[in-house]
């Protein structure tokens, strides 16, 4: 079973980059990161989290691990600890500063392969006009055992999908700030 990964905006804040200060220091920054390396020109930019107006929760709440841009998981230093090695085949992880801290956006590389995509009950999603991929998407996860998270060209790279292992870890260490839908 596969999931598309999603930040919990009801429960938890939502993270915002300095973009001044990431433009300042990567000039020629895209948001549009489609599964590319980006580790080589990247330095960390300073971020926050902030309460969305989605927010519907009380108090403070960190997420432990967050997406944005859609598609990048964002680690908290303990996240981090805990997932790096297990991601590590699937991506690689640039550094942002909150307050005194660093976390990890996590850059998705892996793309499931094609030959392990069944669109035999696909859709097209059009928002607004826009094509934004497919849905009801099947993955062979036998295809991909080596990893927990992934990218498909189904979705044009937007999202990140996660793994059973990926949502088992993730349970199991009680980590906050996703939910997962099941892609099929």
């Amino acid at each position: 079973m596969s999931y598309l990964i999603n930040h919990d905006f009801e429960n938890y804040y939502s993270l915002t980059i300095d973009v001044a200060d990431l433009t300042s220091k990567m000039p020629s920054y895209s948001q549009r990161f489609r599964a590319k390396p980006r580790l080589e020109n990247w330095v960390a930019p300073k971020s926050s989290f902030y309460k969305s107006e989605n927010h519907s929760g009380k108090e403070e709440s960190i997420p432990d691990i967050t997406t944005w841009a859609l598609g990048n998981l964002v680690l908290s230093p303990n996240a981090y600890k805990v997932l790096n090695e297990k991601l590590a085949s699937s991506g690689e992880f640039l550094p942002l500063l909150v307050g005194d801290k660093t976390y990890y956006m996590f850059n998705t590389l892996f793309v499931i392969p094609e030959h392990a995509i069944d669109l035999s009950e696909a859709v097209d999603v059009i928002d607004s006009g826009v094509h934004m991929g497919k849905k009801n998407v099947k993955f062979d996860e036998s295809k991909i055992e080596d990893h927990l998270v992934f990218k498909s060209k189904t979705n044009k790279l937007t999202y990140s999908f996660a793994t059973e292992k990926f949502k088992s870890m993730y349970s199991e260490n009680n980590l906050t700030g996703l939910t997962f839908k099941k892609s099929k």
